[in-house]
């Protein structure tokens, strides 16, 4: 089964810092290409600093909308959502793409749509970056995850390993992370769909992942100067 085919709304949660926004944007892309609609909508009351609604100009040229806050101006931050977020869960025919903030907080703004999301259906991808200090070991994730469907009220239905180090990733550093994501998959029964991977790094990955999904990536919020 094609985990992207399986519903119209994929809804990508993780840890701060986790790469979910840069696999948001990326998977929006793919599925542009492939002449699918896409709205990505921006959840992530959290983190102020790579957001969704920053990019709206780059994605909005490439034929994907964007939702966020009903406040239009990138130089605040208030946890005001769009209401036509409802419209286009409910609505819409195309895919629609939903990046929630990078805590179990953050997951109270997905919470507000959890009765539109059962009644829709969804497919909500937990992304595990073993590298971050709070996600290293299978007990710290699967406590995080519980955290996050508590507050949200909905349910993680898959995994995905993103394990980088920002441009200095390697392949080794993908396959490392996988055993992480491999673990926590043993532990909760739920299946992992796949690994992003920097586009340069996309054979060898490849080639020792067996016939594991490979989502290939840019990086869209590293500017030259950043590591």
């Amino acid at each position: 089964m094609d985990w992207k085919k399986h519903h119209r709304i994929l809804i990508i949660t993780g840890h701060f810092g986790s790469g979910k926004t840069e696999m948001s944007i990326n998977l929006g892309l793919q599925l542009r290409e492939e002449n699918e609609e896409v709205t990505i909508v921006d959840l992530d009351i959290i983190n102020t600093y790579f957001r969704i609604r920053d990019k709206d100009d780059l994605l909005n040229q490439k034929g994907i909308h964007t939702l966020s806050t009903a406040v239009k101006a990138r130089a605040v931050d208030i946890p005001a959502l769009d209401p036509a977020i409802d419209a286009a869960l409910l609505h819409s025919k195309g895919r629609i793409i939903v990046d929630v903030g990078g805590n179990p907080s953050g997951a109270r703004a997905l919470a507000r749509y959890r009765p539109t999301l059962e009644e829709t259906g969804y497919e909500q991808i937990f992304v595990i970056n073993s590298n971050r200090p709070e996600t290293k070991t299978p007990e710290q994730v699967i406590k995080f995850m519980e955290d996050t469907q508590a507050t949200s009220g909905t349910q993680i239905t898959g995994l995905f390993n993103t394990a980088h180090f920002l441009k200095d990733t390697t392949a080794d550093d993908v396959v490392e992370g996988l055993k992480l994501a491999e673990a926590v998959s043993d532990q909760t029964g739920l299946p992992l769909l796949g690994t992003v991977c920097k586009r340069d790094l996309v054979d060898e990955v490849k080639a020792r992942t067996n016939d594991l999904y490979i989502l290939p990536i840019d990086l869209y919020f590293r500017d030259q100067w950043m590591l």
